[in-house]
């Protein structure tokens, strides 16, 4: 009979034992919902424990004549099983951490969850208990310390680069999801798919744009641009290019003025800016697709008036678009002091012009 031997050397054990580790607390720690204390308890508990057991019997599990490798194999199998089977809740649902960090949830994942946790658990212990076991009575010495410290080390460190793996695939998964329905939150993969834009939605607190993307240009089927909150001062001619553009949304950004060339977007319906602006274009009043304008100025008041000029709109929302004001640096009185004296909207005028218009307020 032909017998195949495996072993592992001590830095192939040490290696393994620290991704197994790190995948595993990782895998946990990326979900804390109300049982988080579970999770971070059974990290530090089993962690270490397994750390303990391996590299206690880290000379024996090496010797090739052991055929130790089944064991190892077995052991980190169980460690994985205890922490990816495990399942969490917060008020809306509970899902299983196999599911939640590789995307597979599903029921059964959630109904076998706790008797896999609890078989691994047991099956952990007395594999545990075999090895150190077995490594007592062999007795086989070495030096594991420079093994010992960087496994550690690692294992301290790479469980948050798995968490951020994590949720970056997981991202991905629901960027590539929302993608089906037409939206995209990234111009760059925009760019690779135009024809089946519909929605273009950038994302203020993932990426900061300082000007109109021309880029958008290209996507000719664009129903929805949505650059909100980000830092654009100029709308760049040629809009009008994109024929199947509905809404515009640039509130919460640096417009100082409204080209006239957007009136030839035969098809808006909803423009929203933000910025410092100062007048409205007369063709924007008789723009017979526009049903909402959303307005964010200091000159908001004044530019309330000219709602009364406009033929079809049917809703509106103006507002003050305030200085940008660090409140963290001021104290409690300096607040309260900048509120009393700041501009207030004029609410009065704007019932008014509703009340004669019969324009209503939106959003």
């Amino acid at each position: 009979m032909l017998t195949v031997v495996l072993n592992m050397n001590k830095t192939t054990q040490t290696i393994l034992l620290t991704l197994v580790v790190s995948i595993g607390i990782g895998a946990r720690l990326s979900i804390l919902g109300w049982l988080f204390f579970v999770g971070i308890g059974s990290a530090l508990f089993f962690g270490i424990g397994h750390l303990i057991v391996h590299f206690y019997s880290m000379n024996y599990l090496a010797k090739s004549e052991n055929k130790s490798s089944l064991l190892i194999i077995l052991s980190h199998l169980s460690f994985l099983g205890i922490f990816l089977f495990q399942s969490d809740f917060d008020d809306s649902r509970s899902y299983s951490v196999l599911g939640h960090t590789f995307g597979v949830e599903s029921e059964i994942l959630n109904s076998i969850g706790f008797p896999i946790v609890g078989v691994s658990i047991i099956s952990f212990i007395f594999i545990s208990f075999i090895i150190v076991k077995k490594a007592k009575r062999n007795k086989v010495s070495g030096n594991n310390v420079k093994f010992l410290i960087p496994s550690i080390i690692a294992s301290l460190i790479l469980p948050f680069v798995f968490i951020n793996i994590f949720y970056a695939n997981k991202d991905l998964q629901r960027t590539k999801e929302l993608e089906t329905t037409g939206e995209f939150n990234s111009i760059k993969r925009a760019l690779k798919n135009s024809e089946s834009v519909e929605i273009i939605k950038i994302n203020p607190y993932q990426t900061r744009l300082t000007s109109f993307p021309l880029e958008i240009m290209e996507l000719s089927n664009v129903k929805i641009i949505d650059l909100n909150g980000q830092q654009i001062s100029t709308i760049p001619e040629g809009l009008d290019k994109l024929a199947s553009l509905e809404i515009l949304n640039l509130l919460d950004n640096n417009i100082t003025e409204i080209p006239v060339s957007i009136c030839a977007c035969k098809n808006l319906k909803e423009l929203r800016i933000g910025g410092d602006i100062k007048e409205l274009p007369d063709c924007l009043k008789t723009m017979t697709s526009l049903k909402h304008l959303s307005i964010q100025s200091p000159y908001s008041n004044e530019l309330l008036d000219e709602l009364r000029e406009f033929e079809n709109i049917e809703t509106a929302h103006f507002y003050l678009k305030s200085d940008d004001v660090d409140f963290s640096s001021m104290t409690d009185e300096e607040t309260k002091e900048y509120f009393k004296n700041s501009k207030k909207f004029d609410k009065e005028k704007w019932e008014q012009i509703k009340k004669e218009t019969g324009i209503k307020h939106k959003y």
